[in-house]
């Protein structure tokens, strides 16, 4: 009897609490929740703080930038175009905004966002990724190598600078260098999406079969979203020291999750007596830039 009556005086005691909080405490709370991606919770605090002081400093970016970690940019597009109307000098709404852009690949739009953020503040190491992204993205692999050194004059611990940097190279042909990016940058934040992939493929190019089979291994164990992908690479590279015995069990997995190039190698390569495999299919991958 005693627990069943608790529950409604808990809620009594709770809710003029959460009520009479102020516009600053919700918006607190909304950072604090969104810090740790807690983001329909942080969603709900940025919400009741914008209801109590809709020009609350801060909180429209903040609103916004939940919306984009949501997905919702529709929505975060909206709230930063308030929020500039209110504080037209931050950079990093600029930076914020230019994400969206980004993503959505309305480049120019993010080109422009990104200048303005520089122009604001030089020393801004994400305006300048941004701008980096944005070059990439448009085939401008020198505007974005220039970038990226900024960023990383600014700050040269910038994983996701190195990263993308690391990839640009690889496209220029400058295999190691940009297999010393990316494994560093692998090692700032394990977690970068598409990263082990990235620096796997890139390994692959430059025939280092071992290094490249541990790190496929790694996208296996961890469920990637692209671990189909890493069977195929992996097999390739054993196939490529001249391992079928180790190669095909890869490419059997690849071909039973739908994969119509495996499925191909199975029936003409893994089946029969073959020791090459004929008219040999190659992957074509992107590196993934993702925000």
């Amino acid at each position: 009897m005693t627990r069943i009556g608790t529950l409604p005086l808990l809620l009594l005691l709770t809710g003029p609490l959460i009520a009479q909080r102020s516009a600053e405490e919700h918006l607190t709370a909304a950072r604090t929740a969104y810090a740790i991606d807690s983001l329909n919770i942080a969603l709900a605090h940025a919400d009741s703080a914008l209801k109590l002081d809709a020009q609350l400093d801060g909180g429209l970016k903040l609103r916004g930038d939940i919306k984009q970690r949501q997905r919702n940019f529709h929505g975060a597009l909206l709230d930063y175009a308030k929020a500039e109307k209110l504080d037209p000098d931050n950079p990093r709404l600029y930076v914020s905004r230019s994400a969206v852009h980004i993503t959505q690949g309305n480049l120019k739009e993010a080109v422009r966002d990104c200048d303005r953020a520089i122009d604001l503040d030089p020393k801004d190491a994400d305006a300048w990724y941004n701008r980096a992204c944005a070059d990439y993205m448009g085939r401008n692999n020198d505007g974005a190598m220039k970038s990226l050194e900024r960023a990383m004059k600014v700050k040269a611990d910038h994983a996701e600078a190195l990263f993308l940097r690391g990839v640009v190279r690889g496209e220029q042909f400058k295999e190691e260098a940009g297999i010393a990016d990316l494994e560093q940058a692998m090692r700032l934040n394990p977690s970068i999406p598409g990263g082990w992939m990235s620096l796997g493929v890139l390994q692959f190019e430059n025939k280092q079969y071992d290094a490249a089979i541990a790190t496929f291994t790694r996208v296996i164990e961890s469920d990637d979203p692209e671990k189909r992908t890493a069977y195929f690479y992996r097999a390739d590279c054993h196939y490529s020291k001249g391992d079928k015995n180790a190669a095909c069990p890869d490419f059997r997995r690849c071909a039973e999750a739908g994969d119509k190039d495996a499925q191909f190698i199975i029936r003409n390569y893994c089946n029969t007596d073959a020791v090459t495999i004929p008219k040999k299919p190659r992957k074509q991958r992107k590196s993934l830039i993702e925000f």
